[in-house]
């Protein structure tokens, strides 16, 4: 017994002898680098290339993660530039992969083909602009979500990977949702200044943060057909009710009328569920209660029956728009030009988005730039629905992809009410319906063995 004692204890002390030694020398060379630049570039480096291997070992870890930080706007708030650097790493990293390994492949979806088509057009309105501010940071950002989109479309592809991605990006919405809760309660309705607190979460803007809401519910809800243990429906009941709750709190007008929507069409599809119709009764008898006074408030303080300030800014906004199409109605003013030409062609003093994501497309755009637009929405959406009938009645892609189904309807809702375009799931939307349609002929061909292949 002492002989082990002893034993344990010396190896014991010898593992904190290479600890020790360890912690010395990455700190010698962390101080040294400081003092040699040749040293700092080296050890970033070192760090660059390990990051980059563990990136090609476990990209969906990787991919996950970037759901996480879109969905719950974490990086923009505490840590800038980490969302796009993890992402162009991930991007090496999965290019590295597809030239490394066999299991990894780049196929051709028919989304793919629309988002090409749409990109075009985008460019050919910054070639034939009138002005020579097109592009700009919109292009940059555009170039940042296309690069998310191409991550999520080829890396996901299993049942299992849906459900490991959706489940991080209602945790990532979930998490920016009860921080506008907590911001709301500690804020409260600034009665005395004839003005109300809208929580943004870690949204920063109120409007943004409705619009995840509101598109990250049908995906909660659904999820729970998805799921089997008690604990992850509990957890996924709790994200469910902070998506509704911190909706309500933004006091966005678009969001409310939008979840209203949401759970009508859900209370519809599901009719011969008791559950949705409990869901829909409940709701329905609780909504008076559980508005918040701040929309009351907003209302009567900015005479909102009557034609509100916000309301006459965004006519304005919408009528600059339609000129813009009327001088330009082929390849429109110019991609990213929209806000600086609001002005210039509207009867208003700030500048101003559309408000309206279609009517911004068919002004910066025109009418070339709208049809490739509609043309991948209405791709995206056929994706979803064949995943849906893919698979059989009950079975977790069936319930995801009716729930992705609804979210991108929610989306394209909140659109005509917001200019949206460059909104994290204006491009993810399409790419989930490429893995869910994958996703699911996956799951039909190891059932019923194998089918030919067909296009997305």
């Amino acid at each position: 017994m002492e002989s082990s004692a002893r034993n344990h204890e010396i190896g014991h002390t010898g593992a904190e002898r290479k600890l020790s030694l360890l912690v010395l020398l990455t700190t010698a060379i962390l101080l040294a680098s400081f003092r040699v630049r040749i040293l700092l570039i080296a050890v970033l480096a070192l760090a660059g290339t390990v990051s980059v291997a563990l990136l090609v070992l476990y990209p969906l870890s990787a991919l996950c993660t970037l759901a996480f930080l879109a969905y719950g706007h974490i990086s923009a708030v505490f840590l800038p530039g980490v969302f796009s650097g993890l992402l162009l790493l991930t991007f090496v990293a999965w290019v590295m992969r597809v030239f490394l390994s066999s299991d990894a492949s780049v196929s051709a979806t028919r989304v793919d083909v629309a988002l090409i088509i749409y990109i075009s057009t985008l460019l050919l309105s910054m070639i034939f602009s009138p002005t020579l501010e097109a592009g700009g940071p919109p292009l940059v950002l555009t170039a940042k979500w296309l690069i998310f989109y191409v991550l999520v479309s080829n890396i996901v592809r299993t049942r299992r990977q849906v459900v490991l991605l959706s489940a991080f990006v209602l945790l990532g919405a979930g998490l920016s949702g009860f921080a506008g809760l907590w911001a709301f309660a500690h804020e409260g309705v600034l009665v005395t200044l004839r003005e109300v607190f809208r929580a943004a979460g870690l949204a920063t803007n109120p409007n943004e943060l409705a619009i995840v809401m509101v598109t990250a519910l049908p995906i909660s809800i659904y999820m729970l057909g998805a799921v089997r243990d008690r604990f992850s429906r509990l957890t996924l009941v709790a994200v469910t009710l902070i998506l509704i709750g911190a909706n309500f709190v933004t006091l966005a007008r678009t969001g409310l009328i939008v979840m209203v929507l949401v759970l009508l069409i859900i209370a519809a599809l599901e009719r011969r569920r008791k559950w949705a119709r409990f869901l829909v009764a409940i709701f329905v008898l609780g909504l008076p209660f559980l508005i918040p006074r701040g929309f009351w408030f907003r209302f009567a303080a900015t005479g909102f029956l009557k034609g509100d300030f916000s309301s006459f800014m965004r006519t304005g906004a919408m009528k600059a728009g339609l000129r813009m199409f009327a001088e330009h109605p082929i390849t429109g003013v110019g991609f990213g030009t929209y806000l600086g030409g609001s002005t210039q062609y509207g009867d208003i003093i700030s500048p101003l988005v559309a408000h309206n994501m279609y009517l911004h497309v068919l002004a910066e755009s025109g009418v070339i730039g709208l049809a490739a637009m509609l043309f991948l929405i209405w791709c995206s959406l056929r994706n979803m629905r064949l995943a849906e009938k893919s698979v059989p009645e009950g079975s977790p892609i069936h319930f995801l992809a009716r729930g992705y189904t609804i979210a991108y309807v929610a989306f394209l809702l909140c659109g005509l009410l917001t200019s949206i375009q460059l909104n994290q799931s204006f491009w993810f939307m399409p790419a989930a319906s490429v893995f869910l349609l994958r996703a699911a002929r996956a799951e039909t061909s190891v059932t019923s063995g194998p089918t030919p292949t067909a296009q997305s």
